[in-house]
């Protein structure tokens, strides 16, 4: 495949795509499969903390719808989250089948059941509990952990695992020492940066001043509705765009309409794009990933750093080869307009067909 007429970093450039990976970017005249005609093209978006969308969970185990509308959506990677719920829910899902047509699956993301009751937000507390590295390593195909440090066994827990896994800090009361403790035993990321987490403190700096003390990375809802503009672009000065990623949080209620939806086992009110427990607490989010790289460009973030956010940082951070236009990177890109419109989705060198 050829792309022609690509705008890559105000370049008019052509991309040669063979075996599904990016062998050549080159001003050479070209004879082209796709006239990009001055359309912008930028890395598919990689979300590593999404938990359901157009009805679906990641705690159903069906995974192509998912995978269809986070394609359609410019969300080409992406890693299914779990919701805290019973052992035998939650091994359901990790052997579930995760190769469909559209975004690929990267392996999933636990967000549970090794949290903070106090910091559980939307989650069930019914099975909250102390990490248990025997019932863990029953879970295959985990690329992701969010862990509350505070917890018994947390921080062995951690050194055990964080070869294998990323592990993230979050749904955490954790103070600044437990938080630094768990940093240097292998935690390399903030869960959603601000929610459900103790808060910056100028005499306790918690989790999030442990996390920008120690250069991990810090994920950060950027839909306009979870974290206020000037705390998003504090998070962007504290951590910067090579460690800081953009997530959606999206959950089942996503791309549906306003009315009232199960997530994980609770009642989730949705109203105007706002997701909520029948107390009020957020729920998590209606927006696609694409939503907050045009939200966090809309609060004055550079157009390149929020692409990077959604793209590079998270590939980094999984070390996985994806999120930059570049020779011997997978071929999966966007095709965009001035206003964000997707006009074409190319995933492993091939377009998107729904």
């Amino acid at each position: 495949m050829v792309i022609n007429n690509a705008i890559i970093n105000n370049e008019k450039l052509n991309i040669i795509i063979s075996d599904g990976k990016i062998k050549n970017i080159t001003k050479e005249k070209l004879t082209g499969d796709i006239d990009a005609a001055g359309l912008k093209v930028i890395p598919g978006l990689i979300d590593v903390h999404t938990h359901g969308c157009v009805g679906v969970d990641t705690m159903d185990a069906d995974f192509e719808p998912m995978c269809k509308y986070y394609a359609k959506h410019g969300t080409t990677s992406f890693l299914p989250t779990t919701m805290t719920m019973s052992y035998e829910d939650l091994l359901k899902v990790t052997n579930a089948k995760t190769d469909f047509n559209g975004a690929n699956i990267c392996g999933l993301h636990f967000a549970g059941p090794y949290i903070s009751k106090k910091y559980k937000g939307a989650q069930n507390e019914k099975y909250i509990k102390d990490p248990n590295l025997k019932e863990f390593s029953q879970f295959k195909n985990v690329k992701m952990i969010t862990i509350a440090p505070e917890l018994n066994g947390a921080v062995e827990f951690i050194k055990d695992i964080c070869d294998k896994v990323v592990v993230s800090i979050g749904h955490t009361d954790c103070d600044y020492d437990t938080a630094t403790a768990a940093i240097k035993a292998g935690a390399n990321c903030l869960t959603h940066t601000f929610n459900a987490m103790a808060p910056l403190h100028h005499r306790n700096a918690g989790p999030i001043g442990a996390g920008f003390e120690n250069h991990i990375y810090a994920q950060l809802i950027c839909d306009g509705f979870h974290v206020s503009k000037p705390m998003v672009l504090a998070l962007y000065k504290l951590f910067g765009a090579d460690r800081l990623t953009l997530i959606s949080d999206s959950i089942k209620p996503a791309g549906l309409p306003d009315g009232e939806y199960d997530s994980g086992g609770l009642k989730v009110i949705l109203r105007n794009n706002e997701a909520r427990l029948a107390d009020g607490i957020i729920a998590g989010s209606t927006a696609t990933l694409l939503d907050c790289v045009k939200k966090a460009v809309e609060f004055g973030i550079p157009f390149d750093d929020a692409v990077r956010m959604a793209t590079a940082t998270p590939a980094e951070m999984l070390k996985i080869n994806k999120g930059k236009i570049a020779v011997g990177y997978d071929a999966d890109l966007l095709l965009i307009d001035g206003n964000f419109n997707i006009k074409n989705v190319i995933i492993g060198g091939k377009e998107y067909i729904d």
